[in-house]
């Protein structure tokens, strides 16, 4: 007997048939309704019609790559958290993927992906996020209020990207011996 209350609805865009059947069980095992899409044009058919929480996309795609329809919904302003997935991905691929509005990068065959999904879930809306932003203290001198910034920034940078330090210093574009020095002076530990 399927239980009614879902976590979430979550579109799997994949061309490996045996890749997303696995991945919809075990999704559906611990109640998140979802749906299949074979390539990029399957995908926008279905997104027409439906709303989801989170899209779980490949790479490599015959047709419309995954990269491009990230990079195309990038420039519609699509605003569902989107994580790429990918067997043999290169870190540029990496990169320019976070930079058009992934919210992750996970590696395939996919292990212990269930945590990173709910995290990502749960996470607060941008607009929530930007009001801490907002609620910065003004009466801070400049190089005050700049550290905490760059602290912030660059913090949930490495969490998302597994501290990662070649791809926070690529996110953040500065060379990988000055990311070291400025988490260092901010006091980061760079584990």
């Amino acid at each position: 007997m399927k239980n009614d209350a879902t976590f979430g609805k979550i579109l799997i865009i994949d061309d490996e048939k045996d890749n997303t059947e696995i991945i919809k069980d075990i999704l559906e095992d611990v109640s998140y309704t979802t749906m299949l899409a074979r390539s990029a044009t399957e995908a926008k058919a279905v997104l027409a019609a439906n709303d989801f929480d989170l899209i779980l996309m490949d790479v490599w795609m015959p047709g419309q790559d995954g990269i491009s329809l990230l990079s195309e919904w990038h420039s519609e302003g699509f605003n569902t958290p989107v994580v790429m997935m990918s067997g043999h991905a290169e870190p540029s691929d990496i990169v320019k993927a976070m930079k058009l509005g992934a919210v992750d990068f996970l590696k395939k065959p996919l292990h212990d992906f269930l945590p990173i999904l709910r995290n990502i879930m749960t996470r607060e809306e941008p607009e929530q996020e930007a009001q801490h932003v907002s609620g910065i203290d003004f009466s801070l001198k400049l190089k005050e209020a700049r550290n905490i910034f760059e602290s912030q920034y660059l913090l949930h940078h490495l969490s998302s990207n597994d501290n990662n330090i070649a791809v926070v210093a690529e996110i953040a574009g500065l060379e990988r011996t000055t990311l070291y020095r400025k988490l260092k002076d901010l006091g980061i530990d760079k584990k």
